[in-house]
């Protein structure tokens, strides 16, 4: 522990009069001593006066400084007295990379104050103020009305527009004086950092917010063209809970030049793989659907080709897109039964495990042994030809054919059924989607018609998992007709997102309807730029993706 042992810190004793200090041209007035002919600086006031913020835990001290630039200080370089720290003047100079000249009794540093780029006062009451370099703060609450002192700041020009309400006052120099336009007691800031600049997020406290507070203030940070209709996008946001990083692609004039299809593990189902095995081919890809981490099989509506490969799970959200390019969300219904022997007779399920007196329809991508205790009758069909009938207590898929399988009292559903003999599958999705070729299932439904429509419970979802920050995955199309492959990042600088912060994300990007994706340590995205494949996220295999591909 650095400052739990004060034995490791030099205690200072001061033998001659301290010098003085001058900072772009002005007198520095910041704690001075001099000890063993070096002259030493309290740490706190002079890293502030020079832009750098000082981090102290029981643990380390660290300073901030520039664009995410850090530098841990060892119990060498820093000198107690009493609870301050004091730091050599040459050493803090070193590590901030400003010019240090000593004239005499003088010692003159030069260093460049950050640039005021801009300050929004929002209808929300809250302001935020953004610099092109970290700036050390102060909030004075005490003050009516309350005042922000920013610290190694250009004074900025009189004649430019700033946030209504916010009014600037002469302070020290380098030290930039802010009067908060709101008569409120308490405030409450948040610091967001990006690549490209440094903003400061003051709202009110909990206590005295409106109601209607908006849960995400969004910034696109870069963009890059990977093809003529395909951008991607780094957006940072600052929310309530903290800052959040999205990387998205957003893809315009797709219905003339691609197409939108799932994708299924190679191996099928029942197998899962990362989304740069599944799609090695495709221009863009997200992933998709939940799956049972035991079984490996997708939960949720799941179509390729046509071919049901998962019943919908619940009231929860999907996407169908049409043979002809129509895009749906849905929370669809389905009725699913086989006519045979002049009857039609019920199934239960597809592609799952089976289940007692239960009657399941396999794909040919099913691709686990179905084994029962109980007796299995399996009819095996190629078409709608039967080519086999079986009883045995374990059926294995071939990878061409189709399964109906029954366990206990539910093979008397399969009759007499003989090879050669024709079997209709009818399934019935409600409400009814007709052509429909592809579809992808997760949940929840974030936004229909431009409105946030976030019901997690009646999709199914735990308050806990709808209040967990998470790292998530989203499909959203927006009112221009643009296709949005939305991830948002969990890591060092991002804290995620809870599905409430998500919604209005998602409305912050301009989706008209959005749905949710399985998240966590599934959400990846991936797109192609010439021969070079970017994943973003998470390479942890998973059951199924939606890709986007040339027509």
């Amino acid at each position: 522990m650095l400052l739990g042992l004060g034995v490791l810190l030099c205690t200072v004793s001061t033998s001659a009069q301290a010098p003085k200090l001058v900072l772009n041209g002005y007198p520095l007035k910041v704690p001075t001593l001099i000890q063993d002919g070096k002259t030493l600086v309290a740490l706190h006031e002079t890293a502030r006066r020079l832009g750098m913020d000082v981090i102290r835990d029981e643990e380390r001290v660290e300073l901030r400084w520039g664009l995410g630039r850090s530098r841990p200080l060892t119990s060498e370089e820093l000198h107690a007295r009493g609870p301050a720290l004091y730091i050599e003047l040459e050493k803090l100079a070193q590590i901030a990379e400003i010019r240090l000249l000593k004239l005499g009794s003088e010692y003159h540093l030069w260093s460049t104050p950050a640039r005021l780029r801009s300050v929004r006062a929002l209808s929300n009451q809250s302001v935020i103020f953004s610099f092109d370099a970290r700036v050390p703060f102060e909030l004075q609450l005490k003050s009516q009305p309350v005042t922000i002192r920013f610290f190694h700041v250009q004074s900025p020009s009189q004649g430019e527009g700033w946030g209504e309400g916010v009014k600037f006052s002469p302070d020290d120099p380098g030290v930039l004086r802010a009067q908060l336009p709101h008569a409120i007691a308490s405030w409450q800031a948040t610091v967001i950092e990006s690549e490209r600049e440094f903003s400061i997020w003051l709202r009110p406290a909990i206590a005295e917010r409106p109601a209607e507070l908006p849960r995400a203030l969004l910034r696109t940070e870069t963009q890059t063209r990977i093809h003529d209709d395909i951008l991607y996008l780094h957006a940072r946001a600052v929310t309530l809970a903290g800052p959040v990083s999205l990387r998205y692609l957003k893809i315009s004039r797709w219905r003339e030049r691609y197409r939108l299809v799932a994708l299924l593990p190679p191996d099928g189902i029942g197998s899962l793989a990362p989304l740069d095995h599944l799609a090695s081919q495709a221009l863009a890809a997200i992933n998709a659907n939940f799956f049972d981490p035991q079984s490996q099989l997708p939960i949720g509506l799941l179509i390729k080709d046509g071919v049901l490969h998962s019943a919908p799970y619940g009231q929860r959200g999907a996407l169908a897109i049409t043979l002809f390019g129509e895009l749906e969300f849905v929370a669809p219904k389905l009725a699913l039964s086989a006519y045979l022997l002049g009857q039609r007779v019920a199934i239960d399920g597809v592609n799952r495990p089976p289940q007692a007196n239960k009657l399941f329809l396999y794909t040919n991508r099913y691709a686990l042994p179905i084994r029962s205790e109980l007796p299995l009758k399996a009819v095996r069909l190629r078409g709608n030809v039967v080519v086999g009938v079986s009883e045995n207590s374990i059926v294995l898929p071939d990878g061409e054919s189709t399964l109906l399988v029954a366990t206990g009292a539910a093979r008397s559903r399969l009759g007499g059924v003989r090879p050669g003999e024709r079997i209709e599958i009818v399934q019935a999705l409600e409400p009814s989607l007709p052509f429909v070729r592809e579809a992808i299932s997760a949940g929840p439904v974030l936004l229909r018609d431009g409105q946030i429509v976030l019901d997690p419970k009646a999709e199914s979802f735990s308050d806990e998992f709808a209040r967990a920050l998470a790292a998530r995955s989203v499909f959203a199309i927006t009112e221009s007709d643009e296709l949005l492959f939305v991830t948002v990042v969990k890591d060092g600088t991002s804290v995620g997102a809870d599905l409430q912060t998500l919604a209005a994300l998602m409305k912050a990007l301009g989706a008209r309807d959005a749905l949710a994706l399985d998240g966590g340590s599934s959400s990846a995205l991936l797109f192609r730029q010439g021969p070079q494949i970017t994943l973003i996220g998470s390479r942890r295999p998973i059951a199924a993706a939606l890709a986007l591909i040339p027509r």
